[in-house]
């Protein structure tokens, strides 16, 4: 769908979990990177990866106060970085431009990004939470289309493209967004 031919020698998983995405992804590289804000998650995760593959783990967890800190433990650029149900969980929309700006620190200058959220048509029940973290965290943090598209674009990564899924047996309102270093380091 982006077209994207590069190599795979380094791949970060932002908010692995327990390995359900790991596992299809690490077989394909030199090394799986793992990050966390729970330690025992980074294990499970790394454990599904050693029983699907050879491949290097890395697991790294992070202060969701300091996410910048993962630039330092990662030691250098990744290829792919990826991140599946994770923006709809975080505080704000700025947080995850925060995380943008990470992904694009981190990626090779011809690296891909593939980042899924949980996007709002505009409607009172669809926008972002703001408050009550506890009862209504899968929708704690949602996007237009186009204002993460443009939000990308800010923080130095170029959309290719974006597949929607509008409902499927987990949830509703997916948008998975394929973006490249557009900025390079």
């Amino acid at each position: 769908m982006a077209g994207f031919t590069g190599p795979w020698h380094r791949v970060l998983e932002w908010g692995c979990g327990g390995g359900a995405n790991a596992i299809h992804f690490a077989p394909r590289a030199e090394e799986f990177i793992g990050v966390d804000i729970a330690a025992e998650t980074l294990h499970e995760c790394e454990r599904q990866v050693k029983a699907a593959c050879d491949t290097p783990f890395l697991p790294i967890s992070i202060d969701v106060t300091n996410p910048e800190q993962v630039l330092e433990a990662v030691g250098g650029f990744v290829d792919v970085f990826f991140s599946c149900y994770v923006f709809e969980f975080i505080p704000t929309p700025e947080y995850g431009e925060r995380l943008l700006h990470i992904a694009r620190q981190l990626l090779t200058p011809d690296g891909l990004a593939m980042i899924q959220i949980k996007y709002d048509p505009g409607s009172w029940r669809t926008g972002p939470r703001r408050r009550a973290y506890r009862t209504g965290l899968a929708e704690m943090t949602t996007y237009g289309i186009d204002t993460f598209w443009q939000t990308t674009t800010r923080c130095g990564l170029q959309p290719l493209a974006v597949h929607l899924v509008p409902k499927n047996e987990l949830d509703e309102r997916y948008a998975y967004f394929f973006l490249r270093n557009g900025n390079p380091s």
